[in-house]
């Protein structure tokens, strides 16, 4: 989104900005997609408009806005493991090891400096763009359960300060260890058609020393990417984000798997071995039963409001060489103009992109948040709160009921239906063998597989309410309905 598109009159021949705007704020708010990206203000910090021109895309995550042919070379610190108790433990100066934290982002630094040599790219293209930029992308996460060890509420302005000391000083350490890395083995070779860009970018924005040679080994060195399986791994918090929740179950392609935070049953007074199945269930149900006796400075995504959220992006962001990936939640009753309001203020603060994720708009997501009192059947769930919501899941389960696969008779009775559909004609032929419908055929702007896995259904024993209750679930530019 530039912003001409946004401010401007249109000059004749183009699309009315509104219109699109409007479009894209109720499709965000129905669907949590698009996010937004800034474009012009992705290229008022883009370094390198000298020799490579202007920037016009960013990876889906949008932490990574990069040149044609470019590559991402992602890394993050746990900034949640620099936490070291002293006093009460809640003073940042004190209690985060700030020694430690500069020697592991210029160690990182130089890691993923190594890794530009070390790796091989599929197409020469891209091998030669990123050994002429040599792009290093470091980034957080442990952010929020840094947080949580100070006793700062994630969202509050404190949280917002925390953040922008923290990656003010990740970014300026991780500068320094690039200007010393091109001392010792060279500028990146686009360097020096950018040299004024960079001298006022590094002496002026960043406040490095002017008595330190201008000598950057990397085009970039900061970003903020999602970390979402890294963070399992070293089990912290993702990214910038907050705590999704205190338990919760994750639905992948592997399966599905309960998570109890470690910091939220500590402070319960329970321990949890993250190693052991059984250990976690008891204490993801304990952590639910008992979350209402947790310290008001445990607070989850969802319990953050908005505006909370991308001032906490904005505050990142103003520290980050390149961009920042993060969700902005927002509640089940969240209007469509306040969307528009969080996607304006997230303009406004600097943000170079936003997305939105308005709970319950998806179904099957990724993260669902445990509840203390879960109903178990043996159907699938209904609550949109139940990883049995996902679509896939509930097609699993259906088939279990069916009894048997019909057999489609010879011959069949039915009716063709003609629907005027997103300016085409939509045909819809219906058969039945006099009791039950049978299968459905669709030609027309909906792909035929669709009428295909209508009529598989079906013919597999489902109820014909609930192929055409799933089937509404289907979306597009317009309404469509079944």
């Amino acid at each position: 989104m530039s912003d001409c598109l946004i401010e401007e009159q249109p000059e004749p021949g183009m699309i009315y900005a509104p219109d699109i705007w409007n479009r894209i704020i109720a499709s965000a708010h129905k669907y949590a997609e698009p996010g937004i990206a800034f474009i012009d203000q992705v290229n008022r910090h883009n370094h390198m408009m000298a020799s490579m021109g202007p920037i016009y895309a960013s990876n889906p995550c949008g932490e990574q806005f990069l040149h044609f042919s470019n590559s991402c070379n992602l890394g993050s610190i746990d900034l949640s493991k620099f936490y070291e108790k002293h006093g009460d433990g809640t003073n940042a100066n004190e209690c985060v090891n700030w020694e430690r934290l500069a020697h592991t982002t210029h160690l990182c630094t130089q890691f993923l400096d190594n890794v530009i040599d070390a790796c091989e790219f599929p197409l020469d293209s891209i091998d030669d763009v990123v050994k002429r930029t040599r792009p290093v992308g470091l980034g957080i996460m442990g952010f929020a359960d840094l947080c949580l060890k100070l006793q700062i509420t994630y969202g509050e302005p404190d949280s917002i300060a925390l953040m922008d000391k923290v990656m003010g000083f990740v970014r300026k350490e991780s500068w320094k260890a690039s200007l010393k890395l091109g001392q010792e083995k060279g500028t990146f070779p686009e360097f020096e058609a950018n040299r004024e860009a960079y001298a006022k970018f590094l002496y002026e924005e960043i406040g490095i020393s002017r008595d330190v040679p201008l000598t950057p080994r990397n085009y970039e060195t900061t970003t903020i990417a999602p970390t979402g399986t890294i963070s399992l791994v070293a089990e912290t918090s993702s990214g910038c984000e907050p705590n999704f929740s205190w338990a919760y179950v994750r639905q992948d392609t592997i399966g599905t798997r309960t998570y109890v935070h470690t910091l939220a049953a500590e402070a319960l007074g329970i321990t949890v071995d993250q190693t052991d199945e059984e250990s976690i269930k008891k204490a993801a149900q304990f952590v639910v039963e008992n979350e209402d006796k947790l310290p008001k400075h445990f607070i989850s995504a969802l319990n953050i409001t908005s505006k909370q959220h991308v001032q906490v992006l904005a505050a990142a962001q103003k520290n980050v060489d390149n961009s920042v990936s993060k969700t902005c939640n927002g509640a089940k009753d969240d209007t469509v103009e306040s969307v528009d309001e969080l996607y304006r203020l997230a303009r406004d603060l600097g943000c170079k992109c936003v997305s939105y994720y308005r709970d319950g708009s998806r179904e099957g997501q990724v993260l669902t948040s445990m509840k203390a009192e879960e109903k178990k059947t043996e159907d699938v769930q209904t609550s949109e709160d139940t990883v049995g919501q996902n679509q896939e899941y509930m097609v699993v389960e259906k088939q279990k009921e069916a009894s048997e696969h019909i057999e489609r008779p010879r011959e069949l009775q039915g009716s063709t239906w003609r629907i005027p559909f997103d300016g085409q004609n939509l045909y819809v032929t219906v058969n039945h063998n006099g009791e039950k419908v049978m299968e459905v055929f669709a030609t027309g702007p909906i792909s035929e597989g669709v009428g295909l896995l209508a009529s598989k259904m079906l013919r597999g024993g489902f109820d014909v309410k609930d192929v055409a209750r799933s089937l509404n679930k289907v979306t597009a530019t317009h309404a469509v309905w079944f």
